[in-house]
C-alpha cells in the first residue's frame, strides 16, 4: 500500500486494475473469435468486470452507499460464477468431442476398429439378450478404383459405402470400418430373416450408389449368427470371415450365412 493511502482506497484501486484486466482480456477473447464454444463465459466475465468497476466507485463513497456495493458485490460473484461454469462446460463440451472423433474412422465416419469392439464386446455381455448377428463385408472391384482413378475416388466409394450401411441399420445396430475395404456390422437382436434382408438390401444400395459415382464396385459379404451361447466377439467375426471367404471363392458379390455360431 501507497503511503498516505487508505485501506478502502487501497482495496478500490486493486478492484479497478482488477477490472480493468478481466475487461482486456474478455475483449481480447471475444475478439479473437478461436474459441466460440467459450464465447459466452468471456461475456459474463466482461459483465462481471462492470460490475466490479461499479463496486469499486461505491465502496468510495463510504457507508453511505454500502448496501449498494454489497449488491454489486454480489452481483460480480454471481456473474464470475456463472462464467466459470460456462467455461467448465465449454470444456467438457470439447473433451467429449475429442472423445467422438477418436472413436470415428476419418474417412467413412463410421466407428473405427477399437471402438466397434468395445462396444460390441458390452452387447454381447448384456443378460437376456436375443440373437445377434455379425456381418463382415468386403468390397468387390475397389482396388481397381484406387488404381485407375486414385486414392480420392476410393475414399469417395468408402465414404458412399459407409452411408449406404448407416442408412440401412437400425438404432440398435453398429458398423465399423475394420480396416482397408472391409466393414463389420453387428445386428443386436436380430433374427436371420432380419439379417439376412438387412444386409441384402446393403448390398443392392452399395451397388447403385457406387455404380452412380462411376465406380464398379460390388459387396461380398458373410453372416455369422449368434443365438444364446456365444459371447466372443472373435468367434463371429471368425465365422463370418470364413463364410466370407467362400463367397470370394465363388465368385464375390454375394451374401452367404455360416452355420450359426
Amino acid at each position: 500500500m501507497l503511503p498516505g493511502m487508505t485501506l478502502p482506497g487501497f482495496v478500490s484501486s486493486a478492484d479497478l486494475a482488477i477490472a480493468i484486466s478481466i475487461a482486456a482480456l474478455s475483449v481480447s477473447a471475444l475478439r479473437s473469435g478461436r474459441r466460440p464454444r467459450r464465447m459466452r463465459s468471456w461475456l459474463f466475465f466482461a459483465l462481471a468486470s462492470l460490475t466490479l468497476v461499479a463496486q469499486s466507485a461505491l465502496g468510495t463513497q463510504g457507508e453511505t452507499l454500502a448496501d449498494a456495493s454489497a449488491l454489486f458485490e454480489l452481483l460480480t460473484l454471481a456473474l464470475f460464477a456463472i462464467g466459470f461454469v460456462l467455461l467448465y462446460g465449454a470444456d467438457r463440451e470439447q473433451l467429449r468431442s475429442i472423445e467422438t472423433r477418436a472413436e470415428l474412422d476419418e474417412t467413412t465416419g463410421l466407428l473405427n476398429r477399437q471402438a466397434f469392439r468395445e462396444l460390441v464386446a458390452a452387447q454381447l455381455r448384456r443378460p437376456n439378450r436375443g440373437p445377434c448377428a455379425l456381418a463382415v463385408v468386403d468390397l468387390d472391384g475397389f482396388k481397381a478404383v484406387n488404381d485407375s482413378r486414385g486414392h480420392p475416388a476410393g475414399d469417395e466409394v468408402l465414404g458412399l459405402v459407409a452411408t449406404a450401411i448407416r442408412a440401412n441399420l437400425r438404432a440398435e445396430d453398429l458398423a465399423s470400418r475394420y480396416g482397408g475395404d472391409e466393414f463389420v456390422v453387428y445386428l443386436a437382436d436380430c433374427p436371420v430373416d432380419s439379417a439376412l434382408r438387412i444386409m441384402e438390401r446393403i448390398r443392392a444400395v452399395v451397388a447403385a450408389v457406387t455404380a452412380a459415382s462411376g465406380s464398379t464396385v460390388t459387396a461380398s459379404v458373410g453372416l455369422a449368427l449368434s443365438t444364446d451361447g456365444v459371447l466372443d466377439l472373435d468367434d463371429l467375426v471368425d465365422t463370418a470371415d470364413r463364410a466370407l471367404l467362400s463367397v470370394k471363392r465363388s465368385g464375390k458379390d454375394q451374401l452367404l450365412l455360416a452355420d450359426t455360431v
